[in-house]
C-alpha cells in the first residue's frame, strides 16, 4: 500500500482524473467501472478499474503501454497523443479506482 500511495502522491491524479474524463469516460463510465455509454456496443466489457483482482495482475508499465498503443483485437484504441505525464497522472488516478480487497 504504501507504493501504490507514494505513486499516487508523485503523480498530479487533479490531471490524471481530467485526462480520464477527456479521453476515457465514453466506454469506461465516469466512475471508470466499465459501464460508460459506449460500452453498449462492444462484445466485451471495458476493464472495469475499481476492481483490485483486475490491479493485482497488471503493473504501471502495463496499463501505460495499453493506453499508449491500445489493445489489438479489442475496441481500445492508442491515445499516442497523450505525453508522457498525461499518461502517468492517468495511471496514478486509475489506481485511486481500484478499491481495496
Amino acid at each position: 500500500m504504501l507504493l501504490l500511495l507514494s505513486a499516487a502522491f508523485a503523480a498530479d491524479l487533479v490531471a490524471g482524473r481530467a485526462t480520464y474524463e477527456a479521453n476515457c469516460t465514453a466506454c469506461h463510465g465516469m466512475l471508470a467501472d466499465g459501464n460508460g455509454p459506449a460500452a453498449i456496443a462492444f462484445e466485451s466489457k471495458p476493464v472495469d478499474f475499481t476492481k483490485a483482482t483486475w490491479w493485482s495482475t497488471r503493473t504501471d508499465a502495463d496499463v501505460a503501454s495499453a493506453i499508449r498503443a491500445g489493445k489489438p483485437g479489442t475496441p481500445m484504441s492508442a491515445f499516442s497523443q497523450l505525453t508522457e505525464a498525461q499518461v502517468g497522472d492517468l495511471v496514478a488516478w486509475l489506481r485511486t479506482r481500484a478499491a481495496t480487497p
